[in-house]
């Protein structure tokens, strides 16, 4: 016969709730009506560090922390006098104290219970819950930095804006300081280049060789002094928005022989080989005097910063509704980490200089605003030692002969892996006017980028090999593509991330048609970078 048989149905009744108390997963404690404890479970001691023998007839005080027991008998007899089951998670924070001094945070399920002899008894189930505390004081914590934080930026924000708004202000009345100052200059420099001329050629009276030589300075000087304020009268005109462009349609070779001709004799002091690799029968539509500004300032450049012996050529290559047009020469190069500054006004580079320092530094900063007035980007490929090749784009002319560039983005590139994907979007592109690319890779939607310089690019995220992350960033950073508007189109919306990697615009698949092609027609008309 088995312990069970042998025992009372009630002996067996309490064996099996001793059973289940040694087995429960939490603390459990059983109080008299004095608040007397009477009974403790394994987990209870492993939670105060009293045994069963100290904790039993002590009242259930003991296990409180001081601040807590003067309070607790009122407590105690308000529950006696209404006895009910009171669930974890009540939303009172409750602490307990254990043997060596240490205090927790807990959780406790109050149960009445009767016993035989009609004395009422409470259960306490306990739990633990001092990891959970110290989690939710964490999020608390880090919610306040976070409301802080957030109100710092806010602040911070809206004294950028009032920065932003001063810095426009001044660098308006700069500009305007500048063009004032350069016309009040350049009346007393005509005045001392008409008089040095009128000494040199001795109408006045005979010079000696040493007050030729003087004469001879004073005019070279003026002459250097008034092309470094003419410098300055045009960007103050371009960042006051007072330069207006004639453009007109007109031979591109026709306008390029002209600044070689005025160019060749200082390269031919140099030994400098010129070349001219300008296909015939290309015209642009640009305003003539500004675009061979443009070319003259990237050929002094070259010639400048290119030693004794070099080539200089100039290319071109004709894309949809632009023309690329570059200056190549065998100079000293300019650093990777120098090429966007380069074109900053007022910059120029001493390691990239090489201790040349003629000029203000204006000419690069001229005709990047130039060449950007005329709707067109400019950029350099170029590395120390290994020469420069400086690049920027220009509108083709229309087949109206006198045609306005079109303000609509005249080639999309479609940077998508999925075939069905990319002829639907075609033929959205297609069926609006647009001149549609594709490219089935991200490699290949970089490749494509550089060399078609492309208005817009829609680009998926999910393609294999190189990701649409990784192709934006690409895009992004490379000087070449950099200014080009990019779309994302995908199925996952982390609209977020790719606004923070440079995006125009993010559309979450599907995408409707006129979702997308309006997509396409705001980037280009608000020229988002």
């Amino acid at each position: 016969m088995n312990s069970d048989q042998q025992l009372t149905p009630d002996a067996q009744a309490a064996e099996r709730f001793r059973n289940l108390l040694e087995i429960a997963p939490d603390p459990i404690l059983e109080v008299d009506a004095a608040g007397r404890i009477v009974l403790a479970n394994n987990e209870a001691e492993k939670l105060f560090g009293w045994t069963r023998a100290e904790l039993a007839g002590q009242p259930i005080e003991m296990l409180l922390p001081l601040r807590f027991r003067t309070n607790h008998t009122a407590h105690r007899a308000h529950y006696s006098a209404n006895p009910k089951t009171r669930p974890m998670g009540t939303g009172l924070d409750l602490f307990a104290l254990r043997k060596d001094g240490t205090e927790c945070a807990i959780d406790i399920n109050l149960s009445p219970v009767s016993v035989a002899d009609g004395e009422g008894r409470v259960m306490c189930i306990i739990r633990d819950v001092s990891e959970r505390k110290r989690t939710e004081e964490q999020i608390r914590t880090l919610n306040q930095n976070l409301e802080r934080r957030t109100e710092e930026l806010a602040a911070a924000n809206q004294q950028l804006e009032l920065r932003n708004v001063e810095v426009e202000r001044a660098s308006l009345l700069k500009s305007e300081f500048l063009a004032s100052v350069s016309h009040e200059l350049r009346t007393p420099l005509h005045a001392i280049i008409g008089f040095s001329e009128l000494l040199a050629e001795e109408s006045a009276g005979g010079l000696n060789t040493k007050q030729k030589r003087f004469t001879s300075h004073i005019h070279q000087g003026a002459h250097h002094l008034l092309e470094l304020i003419n410098d300055i009268l045009d960007l103050s005109k371009i960042e006051a928005g007072q330069l207006e462009l004639r453009q007109e349609t007109f031979a591109l070779d026709a306008a390029i022989t002209e600044v070689l001709s005025s160019i060749r004799p200082l390269a031919n002091n140099k030994g400098i080989e010129l070349s001219d690799e300008i296909q015939p029968d290309l015209s642009i539509f640009a305003d003539r005097i500004r675009f061979k500004e443009i070319i003259f300032n990237l050929f002094s450049n070259a010639v400048k910063f290119t030693r004794e012996g070099g080539r200089i050529a100039v290319r071109c290559a004709p894309l949809p509704d632009h023309i690329r047009i570059s200056v190549a020469d065998t100079g000293i190069g300019i650093a990777k980490d120098a090429h966007e500054s380069i074109f900053q006004t007022f910059r120029q580079v001493a390691s990239t200089t090489k201790g040349v320092r003629e000029g203000t530094g204006l000419g690069l900063a001229i005709t990047k605003n130039l060449v950007e007035q005329h709707g067109g980007q400019i950029w350099v490929e170029s590395e120390l030692e290994a020469g420069s090749e400086f690049f920027f784009t220009i509108p083709r002319t229309g087949s109206g002969g006198e045609e306005q560039p079109s303000l609509m983005p005249a080639v999309v590139l479609v940077v998508e892996d999925d075939e069905s994907s990319r002829e639907l979007v075609v033929s959205y592109l297609e069926s609006e006017g647009f001149k549609p690319l594709t490219a089935g890779s991200g490699d290949e939607g970089l490749r494509v980028a550089r060399d078609s310089k492309p208005d817009v690019i829609l680009l998926d995220l999910l393609m294999p090999g190189k990701s649409g992350w990784e192709t934006l960033y690409k895009l992004r950073s490379t000087p070449a593509t950099a200014g080009i508007p990019v779309i994302i189109t995908s199925v996952m919306d982390e609209k977020k991330m790719g606004f923070a990697l440079g995006a125009a615009d993010y559309l979450v698949k599907p995408v409707a048609k006129e979702t997308l092609l309006e997509a396409v027609r705001k980037v280009k008309r608000l020229g988002l970078p």
